[in-house]
């Protein structure tokens, strides 16, 4: 199962799945028309409690029929939105490209949500299957961008062919290549640092060599750190077999690595969370031990490491018990050391987690309709299925909510989250059924449609 895990798929595709493994329900064979029937009629448009998180702007992108997937959603140093995604021609763009090419899709709009470009990297011709997709984006401190993918061979970046495989790239902060640098193995996750350097995260099956030698691995998950140059600085693999879901870093430059790991002699995998120096020295591993699942999520700042996931199972956490027969979400707040600081369980499915440079904590993701949440929200009013969007944000040092925001809908998929510097929040995901985040519904076209929505602090 975990050498399926590394994520050469769409980042929307692999959230699906593990919603439908951790027993979550897709809720995506549900048609409109028949929820219509259902006896509780919901209210239209988004539903909050407390202020704030106000919308500010949203805007759709939509492709040729089934094949958008949104990846990634950051913010750069004056809080403009970058977006990663992956599509299928036609698209909404005004660059020209053959129909029923497969094309990554590079875009950046304004604090005020006006569009100021897009960029397409096309798949180029010469094999049976020509494609390429995006897999991770990280904005450096100069604005720059990186993001990391997989193509069949051909493309051609920054000035060179690159063979068929994983890769890495520079874009400059209009969109333009800068230089690019084939990978020996899948990169999943991104992430720079304010000195410029860059790591990489995966899961590793088999032997490649970063540069300093082999290394082997079997579903073990991996960290590999280049200086600003490209120079390699350092590999870890971990011992543990895995999957890698998400990484992030603190003020300090160290590394939060979360996924599941496998803890013999169970086949199953156990939500963990594991803290790496910023030289590449394992520090701790924090495994939610009795328990079933994966880690999905983690963010990290100001002494804090807040994670998000599903577990199946009982865990004793910061004193508290928390109890989950059948799949729940959760997150977890830990300190700098790995002790436990408040947890808290999330309805029957996980959240993506932010932090913003203020005192607080972001979360989003999808919510059964007529369920506790958690939290002391009570319970959430929506459709039934794990198919709803909740945003809310929480307290640092305590984990009590500050606001939250829920917006009902029969399909729609969250699928990753930003927070400027500034506070603001920035989600995108699919949607396959009308979905309202504040400026009036969103009616799909016929497949999955890309949303991008920002929300006040």
């Amino acid at each position: 199962m975990a050498g399926d895990l590394k994520r050469p798929f769409p980042r929307s595709t692999l959230l699906l799945t593990l919603a439908v493994l951790a027993g979550c329900g897709s809720g995506e064979e549900r048609k409109p028309e028949d929820l219509a029937s259902q006896e509780h009629e919901l209210r239209s448009g988004p539903q909050r409690k407390s202020s704030g998180g106000g919308t500010q702007w949203v805007h759709t992108l939509r492709s040729a029929a089934e094949t958008d997937a949104p990846v990634a959603v950051v913010h750069d140093s004056r809080g403009n939105v970058l977006t990663l995604g992956n599509h299928r021609t036609p698209i909404d763009s005004e660059e020209s490209v053959p129909p029923g090419t497969s094309v990554l899709v590079l875009s950046k709009h304004s604090m005020q949500g006006r569009l100021l470009w897009t960029r397409l990297l096309a798949a180029p011709p010469g094999t049976s299957t020509p494609y390429v997709r995006g897999l991770s984006l990280a904005v450096e401190p100069y604005d720059t961008v990186l993001l990391t993918g997989v193509q069949s061979g051909g493309l051609e970046l920054g000035g060179r062919v690159l063979p068929a495989g994983a890769f890495l790239a520079r874009m400059d902060g209009n969109g333009a290549p800068m230089w690019s640098r084939a990978l020996p193995t899948t990169a999943t996750e991104l992430a720079v640092n304010t000195r410029g350097h860059i790591t990489l995260a995966g899961t590793l099956t088999g032997q490649v060599d970063f540069g300093n030698g082999p290394v082997t691995g079997a579903s073990n998950p991996y960290l590999v750190q280049y200086d600003a140059q490209g120079t390699l600085r350092w590999v870890h693999v971990d011992s543990a077999r895995g999957v890698t879901m998400d990484l992030t870093q603190d003020d300090a430059g160290d590394l939060y690595l979360a996924g599941g790991r496998f803890v013999p002699p169970s086949p199953l995998l156990v939500p963990s969370v594991s803290r790496v120096s910023a030289e590449g020295t394992p520090s701790w591993t924090r495994s939610l031990e009795g328990a079933t699942g994966v880690a999905m999520s983690v963010a990290a700042h100001g002494g804090l490491v807040v994670m998000s996931g599903y577990f199946t199972g009982k865990i004793v956490f910061g004193g508290r018990e928390l109890d989950a027969p059948t799949s729940r979400g959760f997150a977890l707040a830990y300190d700098r050391e790995g002790a436990a600081s408040w947890g808290s369980l999330l309805g029957s499915t996980w959240g993506l987690v932010e932090m913003d440079q203020g005192s607080d904590v972001v979360m989003a993701g999808r919510y059964t309709g007529g369920e506790d949440f958690g939290l002391g929200l009570g319970t959430m009013e929506g459709y039934p299925g794990a198919t709803n969007v909740y945003v809310l944000r929480l307290q640092r040092p305590t984990g009590k909510v500050l606001w939250s925001h829920t917006y009902p809908s029969a399909q729609t998929l969250p699928v990753d989250l930003s927070v400027s510097r500034q506070g603001e929040s920035a989600l995108t995901g699919t949607f396959r059924a009308p979905v309202d985040f504040g400026t009036g519904p969103l009616s799909p076209t016929p497949g999955a449609n890309t949303f991008l929505v920002q929300m006040e602090r």
